[in-house]
């Protein structure tokens, strides 16, 4: 019987120590830099499975482990459109506003009918829109783009919810806002544009 327990308590120990081994890879090495940047749905995922860890639930729980799955989506969704920020509208040389309003025409796409996908990784990764590269290989996205992806998806912005458009001309129905870069070796501008021709 004190094998059996010794034995269960190795495996747990070895379980968590894989978890904290993922979590490591899984974060951009910059990410580093200060506490790891997670989105206000994260930390109340990770305070609810503490709480029921507390009251004596393993790691392996379903209930914990349903948690956990719904943290690493929300992680996924916070990298995918950090990195999209990354190659769209770096906040390093764009304005703060410009690099959330790529991340939230990503998120009205999700919520909205008239767009194809139903995830960020859908949205982001259907032809024609966006690069697929940006939904995987996160290790080189400044910890900046990470800040801003938290932004928008914990709704810290003034950006309407009917934001749909963003590209070097005007689509949708009308503009919200224009974005001037200029960095010396490039320049660009970027139209912000509301609304679906079509649909009231």
């Amino acid at each position: 019987m004190k094998h059996k327990y010794i034995e269960a308590m190795l495996i747990a120990l070895l379980c968590m120590v894989f978890i904290v081994l993922c979590i490591i890879m899984a974060t951009p090495a910059n990410a580093y830099e200060g506490t790891r940047i997670t989105t206000a749905r994260q930390d109340a995922l990770h305070e609810a499975a503490e709480l029921l860890r507390a009251a004596g639930l393993p790691d392996d729980d379903p209930a914990i482990r349903a948690l956990s799955a719904e943290w690493w989506k929300e992680w996924e969704d916070l990298s995918i459109i950090a990195k999209t920020i990354q190659h769209e509208a770096n906040p390093e040389y764009c304005e703060w506003e410009h690099s959330l309003a790529v991340g939230v025409v990503i998120l009205n796409r999700v919520a909205s009918p008239y767009f194809h996908g139903d995830t960020v990784k859908e949205v982001v990764a259907w032809p024609g829109q966006y690069l697929v590269s940006y939904t995987y290989g996160f290790e080189n996205v400044p910890r900046l783009c990470y800040e801003a992806a938290k932004a928008v998806m914990d709704g810290d912005h003034d950006i309407p919810d009917d934001v749909y458009w963003q590209a070097e001309f005007p689509q949708g129905v009308s503009i919200w806002k224009t974005f001037r870069v200029d960095t010396g070796w490039y320049a660009s501008t970027t139209y912000i544009c509301r609304g679906i021709p079509g649909v009231s």
